[in-house]
């Protein structure tokens, strides 16, 4: 068993990344602001710390943003987040994908081997979300079905 029993995808995704933040309290202020304007957070990847400073990105929906610009600049200080969208979602699922191994690696290689970036990777027992360009994601859709025998 390969592990991945279903592939899907979400279109119309923006990325959100704000650097140097201090790893105390700024992504748990970022994330608080969000969700009191109601805008749902997905894929939050946070770097390790360099020093006293982290960097992190989410994803969410472009329908938000008005809403992520407006919370954005509501929350003040800092340096700017980098913001840009056209990216897709590709979401790999499997019950087994907790006791089977190399998933992720013949996942990434994949799309490597289609010439797909991947620009963020989360993962949970039973799933691995990927970010990539949207154009790249039918592309991207057919390696993995393909390797995955789907």
């Amino acid at each position: 068993m390969n592990g991945v029993t279903k592939i899907t995808s979400e279109q119309d995704i923006m990325m959100i990344t704000l650097t140097n933040a201090q790893p105390a309290s700024s992504l748990a202020d970022v994330l608080t602001a969000f969700a009191q304007n109601g805008i749902v957070v997905d894929m939050i990847c946070q770097s390790a710390p360099r020093a006293a400073t982290i960097d992190f990105s989410f994803t969410t929906s472009a329908a938000y943003f008005d809403a992520a610009m407006q919370t954005i600049a509501a929350l003040g200080a800092g340096a700017a987040p980098l913001i840009s969208s056209g990216y897709s979602k590709l979401n790999l699922f499997g019950e087994e994908m907790v006791t089977s191994c190399g998933v992720a690696a013949c996942a990434l290689r994949a799309l490597c081997e289609a010439e797909i970036e991947v620009s963020l990777i989360t993962t949970s027992d039973l799933d691995i979300s990927l970010l990539v360009r949207a154009e790249s994601e039918d592309t991207a859709l057919c390696a993995l079905r393909k390797a995955f025998g789907l």
